[in-house]
C-alpha cells in the first residue's frame, strides 16, 4: 500500500483507490474554538481490512476563533 501521510486528502484518495482500496475518511479537530483553514491533508493511514483503509485527516493551519462583541 502506497504510503500517503501529509498528502492532501483528494491526492491520497485517488492514489489508494488507484490501488483498488476503499477509503474511509474520518476529519480531526482541534478540541479548541479555532477557524480552520487550509487543505485539508492526511496525519492517519490506518488499514482496517484487506482492501479498507481509514485516513484521519487534519486541516492544514487554524486560528483563534474570533471572540464576541463584549467578551
Amino acid at each position: 500500500m502506497v504510503d500517503v501521510l501529509g498528502r492532501g486528502l483528494d491526492q491520497a484518495r485517488a492514489a489508494l483507490e488507484a490501488e483498488g482500496f476503499a477509503v474511509e475518511v474520518t476529519e480531526t479537530r482541534s478540541p479548541r474554538r479555532v477557524t480552520h483553514t487550509g487543505a485539508l491533508r492526511v496525519v492517519r493511514q490506518q488499514q482496517l481490512a484487506d482492501r479498507l483503509v481509514r485516513l484521519v485527516v487534519a486541516h492544514e493551519r487554524f486560528a483563534p476563533a474570533p471572540r464576541p462583541p463584549g467578551g
